[in-house]
């Protein structure tokens, strides 16, 4: 599972209109749903009106974290928006404000995604030396990539001060 290049990048504040779903961390393999991310994006995808996908093909998972829970967050499948969309019925939105996320890029079909978080969670960032900061932890897509793919790519966003 080849992870790509990573760097902190400082992100302006965004927001995200898309399917949400609670979930567990894809690292608690036995308590992780597969199909709940999925199922989202697809809902997403059939239902989200056309007129309203951005130009630039980039999708968003925004997962934030559960307070009170142990390791369950609300993750949204979504596009950027501009201020004051409203959200059609069944979607959400959610803001995420600017600040500094350590991007790691994700490399290979989607099947191998668990792989990819286990090493940019528990390799890269510590290795990185960097402190984690209170924040949506954030995945972000090319809409136009075949993620079944050997050379499809990701990124896997970890907010950091």
């Amino acid at each position: 599972m080849p992870l790509g290049s990573n760097q902190v990048n400082h992100h302006p504040e965004r927001i995200i209109c898309g399917v949400g779903v609670d979930i567990h961390s894809i690292m608690i393999t036995d308590l992780y749903d597969p199909t709940a991310i999925p199922t989202a994006w697809q809902k997403f995808w059939t239902q989200f009106p056309k007129a309203d996908l951005p130009g630039n093909n980039q999708a968003w998972g925004v997962s934030t974290p559960i307070e009170g829970s142990q390791g369950q967050l609300h993750y949204v499948a979504g596009v950027e928006v501009k201020a004051g969309y409203v959200a059609p019925a069944g979607f959400e939105v959610v803001v995420i404000p600017a600040g500094n996320y350590l991007d790691v890029t994700h490399v290979g079909p989607i099947m191998t995604l668990a792989q990819s978080y286990g090493e940019a969670y528990g390799v890269v960032f510590p290795s990185a030396g960097l402190e984690m900061r209170a924040g949506q932890h954030l995945e972000k897509y090319d809409a136009m990539l075949n993620p079944m793919a050997d050379d499809y790519e990701m990124g896997i966003l970890i907010p950091v001060k």
